[in-house]
């Protein structure tokens, strides 16, 4: 009888067990997302650092990371972080930059304008780019991106 007893004592118990793994298991799930939000917008942050330190001179160079659109700079299967235990974030990293239409026709402005309309628009003559670095990961079976743009003027 006092086997019997204990059997049942431990099947219990082991239903009880099982029960708050799984039930602790879907607290942390939510946490792992949000820990993988918290790292991709750290990534994005570095991205937008990254394009406002850059010289203006190498951001409009012809191997800029940012090159002019339409022409994109893509970088598959980029590292942006890690999650506890050693997991591995990847995502693709796309960039391009765009002209500002009240730039000048040589510096990428709408080359539509007339000499006197390009003066009007810009008198200053400042360039202004827009740099814009898009980053797209997987959770599961979604897919999401993030985008960030910086605007550079000289």
């Amino acid at each position: 009888m006092i086997l019997l007893e204990s059997m049942l004592a431990l099947s219990i118990l082991t239903v009880i067990g099982l029960t708050l793994l799984k039930l602790s298991l879907n607290v942390l799930h939510p946490r792992q997302w949000a820990l993988q939000q918290s790292v991709t917008d750290a990534y994005m942050t570095y991205e937008r650092a990254l394009a406002e330190r850059v010289p203006f001179e190498a951001l409009l160079a012809e191997n800029s990371l940012w090159p002019a659109y339409p022409s994109v700079a893509t970088t598959a299967n980029e590292t942006i972080g890690r999650l506890p235990g050693g997991g591995v974030i990847r995502g693709t990293v796309t960039r391009t930059r765009f002209a500002d239409s009240n730039n000048y026709p040589i510096d990428g402005g709408d080359a539509s304008r007339t000499r006197e309309q390009a003066l009007a628009a810009n008198p200053a003559a400042i360039k202004v780019w827009k740099a814009q670095s898009v980053l797209t990961y997987q959770i599961g079976n979604r897919t999401y991106a993030k985008t960030r743009t910086v605007i550079r003027s000289q």
